[in-house]
């Protein structure tokens, strides 16, 4: 991305937020709306808009390269993100559900729900240390020398091996050959074997002349001189009889030229049709005509891996570059104007020595290290002269008057705290009032909003520092020198004023000494308060079994167990699903959604959990689990979040742990510490009812599914930190038969719903336009959506790669694509047949995920009510 187009972004996103601001405090000082639906008009819009600014801002921070600046567009884009959750939770509550239906403002604003999607991979990914990386990449970029060797020595074993392969193969086909032609000539073949080799060795230099002329051949013949058709060509009849030599050359010759005809017409007919025939679609598809019909998805963040890399190179070496200008300018400041700024400061003191001296005869007290020093004269903060002069005329208070005061002033804070607690309970209590009648303060909940407070004061001070900087003229993306010589003066003269103080309290307690020495007043020496040092709790570390082994050891160690799995890459795109487009349309009159969510809504829920993952400070569950029947994507969803996140993938289902049972505390050790230092990581547990279950099959029983049960809450997710990017990832296709445990060691249950048209029309039509595009050009994709739309994505998915295998796409041409054969797929290939979901089977689940989810039971709760006030009329 260029320069000027990062700068015109950037200038019109900060029009944008000072337009939002604008409209926030506004909306702050409205009454609250009586009406549910204003309120929730008002919190859509809102969220809409944040959606787009922080696509916008998360745009520009991963294109800005000025240091300075990113630091602004990152708080900027942080909390943008944090205000957009808190804008998605109060939405949640209003729809009491998951998901959210905002279709009128996106038409307001010529939206779809895909531009709602705020998660961008890469440019989230949470980057892993050098180190670490390394590790995992075995990359040389970083290594050092030793590293490098032990590395080049594992690469050259591996070469080797492949070589002895190789020649070993080689060894074994000579040997084929002198077999067989020994079979074949024996005679023969000894002779050529017998014959002198002669050796050569070819010599030729690029860019070297040609001693001799080579004469190229050009094959330019056109045997096509004849009217006579390839039929015509193919009836005639070319056995004649051979006269002598000369006329069978002759024959053989007009043979070649016929069977060269042949072969020249046929291509070049070939080649015309296929150039008219792209032509013709272009003509078409430019008139309107002719529309491809094939999923068009949309494209991704503009930036590539590849240029991504580059400019987190690019940064990287701008920040050291920072760094370097920030200590040589300390180290010259230091150097050049550190022992005149000790002067200047201790000349300063002396003046306010001199000062209250000459006015009151007597000197102020000495600022404590506890309250800042002497800076409190600096800002004037310490007593006037005349003040000072009050106090010294005023007696001395008694013991008593002195803790009568002390009580006093613990009084009045104590009674203004209450006074503080009261009116935040009072506030409290309207609040609640005023959501039992359905009625939302939406100026509270902004004004509360500490995000965008954040915002505010970020924009107002960025509009003060650089209001007299020319952004446009920094194109090398120069640090600005001055705010860094600013920065470091603050710094260094709070560092030296410290110094300064203690010298300065010595020459003070001189002046004291002779002071009570010319008053014959006794001297006593004024008690300095220093800071307490924070004494926190000595904790005592645990002890790490695995101490003296490297992280590189516990990382082979679980790969070689099969626990780390390389997983294949996927991404959102591949997850073909559509939205529920008609969910707004069919409110009740509560105003609540009474059709349920489409599979397209799930990729909503999924990456506003995956938003903690990234760099920025964000909230997110510590682990979610993914419910729905068999072959409904629940395995590729897995699959996706952990590639998107570029996450070390973990696996804990049972499969894998019972091997480890006769230490399952080493074994999770070990995991989690490999999970900390390696994250993002996805702990994944398949079918994780197996853990919990109720009452363990027999089949079940050989690898212990409930060994892992009382380990998850202790030793997995408690140690899991809100700043670590690690989640708990589980899949369940049977959640009943598992104990109620199994909903308290997830944090965010998602159920996928069954399979609607909209997604199995797009599965149908994007998986066979890929298989065979131009064959299945126009096809009944409709009819077999709506005739087969009740079995799982996954079966979909099966049915279309085995029924257009190679074999059936070689002969579409021929023999055009029957939609029985699909349906003979699920009923007569396999065994037993497939039939789809039965009813009972998603009643099933829906009763058991409104039994687990909080918005679920909310809903229940509201509909049981509102069903018993109609049965009382």
């Amino acid at each position: 991305m260029s320069f000027d187009l990062n700068h015109k972004y950037w200038v019109s996103t900060s029009k944008e937020i000072g337009q939002l601001l604008k409209k926030q405090n506004r909306l702050k000082t409205i009454e609250p709306p009586e009406n549910k639906a204003i309120s929730f008009k008002i919190f859509s819009e809102l969220y809409v808009l944040y959606v787009e600014l922080v696509n916008k801002l998360s745009f520009i921070y991963f294109n800005t390269f000025q240091v300075q600046k990113r630091a602004v567009v990152r708080t900027l884009v942080e909390n943008a993100t944090q205000q957009l959750m808190l804008l998605k939770e109060e939405l949640k509550e209003m729809e009491l559900s998951e998901y959210i239906y905002l279709d009128k403002v996106l038409i307001a604003r010529k939206l779809t729900p895909r531009d709602l999607m705020i998660w961008r991979s890469p440019q989230f990914l949470y980057r892993r240390p050098l180190d670490i990386q390394n590790i995992l990449s075995n990359n040389k970029l970083y290594m050092n020398d030793q590293e490098k060797e032990e590395t080049d020595a594992k690469d050259w074993s591996k070469v080797t091996e492949a070589v002895e392969l190789i020649q070993a193969h080689e060894r074994a086909r000579q040997a084929r050959v002198y077999k067989s032609n020994i079979k074949y000539d024996k005679k023969k073949y000894l002779e050529v074997k017998q014959r002198k080799k002669v050796t050569y060795r070819f010599t030729f230099k690029p860019n070297q002349a040609m001693s001799i002329p080579v004469k190229r051949t050009l094959f330019t013949a056109d045997f096509i001189k004849t009217d006579e058709s390839c039929k015509d060509l193919r009836d005639k009849n070319e056995n004649r009889e051979e006269s002598n030599d000369e006329t069978e050359m002759e024959r053989i010759n007009v043979l070649r030229d016929n069977a060269a005809r042949i072969i020249q017409s046929w291509w070049r007919a070939y080649k015309t049709k296929k150039i008219y025939k792209i032509k013709k679609q272009f003509k078409r598809e430019m008139l309107g005509i002719r529309k491809t019909r094939r999923l068009k998805r949309p494209n991704r963040f503009a930036n590539s891996v590849l240029e991504m890399y580059k400019n987190e190179q690019k940064r990287r070496k701008l920040d050291e570059d920072f760094e370097k200008l920030i200590m040589d300018e300390r180290t010259r400041l230091l150097q050049m104007r550190s022992p005149w700024m000790m002067e200047d400061i201790s000349d300063h003191i002396r003046a306010w020595f001199e000062e209250f001296y000459n006015k009151t005869g007597n000197f102020h007290a000495y600022p404590d290290p506890v309250k800042k020093g002497t800076v409190l004269v600096v800002i004037d903060e310490t007593m006037t002269p005349i003040e000072f002069q009050e106090t010294l005329n005023k007696k001395p208070m008694s013991k008593e008057e002195k803790k009568k005061l002390r009580a006093k002033i613990k009084a009045e804070k104590k009674k203004l705290r209450d006074k503080i607690k009261l009116r935040k309970m009072k506030e409290a209590k309207r609040r609640l009032k005023l959501k039992a009648a359905g009625i939302i303060d939406v100026g509270f909940i902004l004004s509360d909003s500490k995000p965008i407070e954040k915002i505010e004061a970020t924009m107002k001070q960025f509009s003060i520092d650089w209001r007299n900087v020319d952004e446009y003229l920094n194109k090398n993306h120069d640090p600005i020198k001055s705010w860094v010589t600013e920065e470091q003066l603050d710094i260094i003269h709070h560092e030296l004023r410290e110094l300064v103080d203690e010298y300065m309290r010595v020459e003070y307690e001189l002046l004291r000494k002779a002071l009570a020495t010319d008053q014959n007043v006794p001297y006593k020496p004024q008690k300095v308060k220093k800071p307490k040092k924070k004494k926190g709790k000595k904790k005592k570390k645990p002890v790490d079994p695995t101490g003296d082994r490297t992280l590189s050891s516990l990382y082979n160690e679980l790969k070689d167990e099969g626990v780390i799995e390389v997983v294949s890459h996927k991404d959102f795109d591949e997850f073909i699903s559509d939205f529920n487009f008609t969910a707004d349309d069919t409110r009740d009159e509560d105003n609540l959604t009474t059709l349920g969510p489409a599979k397209g809504d799930i990729k909503m829920v999924i990456q506003e959990s995956m938003l903690g993952m990234s760099e920025f400070d964000i909230s997110k569950p510590k682990s979610i689990l993914l419910v729905g029947p068999l072959n409904s994507g629940k395995k590729l969803l897995c699959n996706i979040i952990s590639s998107e996140l570029d996450a070390v993938f973990i696996n804990l289902s049972p499969e894998k742990v019972y091997k480890h049972a006769d230490d399952m505390n080493m074994f999770l050790h070990i995991v989690m510490k490999v999970a900390r230092e390696f994250q993002p990581t996805v702990l994944y547990i398949e079918e994780a009812h197996r853990v919990f279950f109720k009452k363990v099959p027999a089949d079940q029983k050989e690898i212990s599914p409930k060994l892992l049960a009382p380990f998850i809450t202790k030793k997995i997710l408690k140690p899991i930190k809100k700043t670590d990017k690690i989640v708990l990832l589980g899949t369940s296709s049977m959640p009943w038969a598992a104990k109620p445990q199994l909903k308290k060691a997830f944090q965010k249950i998602v159920l996928i719903p069954k399979c609607d048209y909209g997604t199995s029309f797009l599965l149908w039509l994007e998986l066979m336009t890929e298989n065979a595009t131009n064959d299945l050009e126009n096809y009944t994709y409709s009819a077999l959506a709506r005739v087969l739309q009740a079995y799982n994505s996954g079966d979909i998915t099966n049915n279309i790669a085995n029924t257009l295998n190679v074999e059936r796409k070689m002969h579409l041409k021929s023999e055009a694509l029957n939609p029985r054969e699909f349906l003979e797929y699920f009923l007569t290939e396999l065994d037993p047949p497939l039939f789809p979901p039965e009813l009972k089977m998603m009643e099933k689940f829906s009763k058991w995920f409104g039994k687990s989810n909080k918005f679920a039971k909310m809903r229940h709760a509201i509909m049981a009510i509102k069903e018993a006030k109609q049965k009382k009329k």
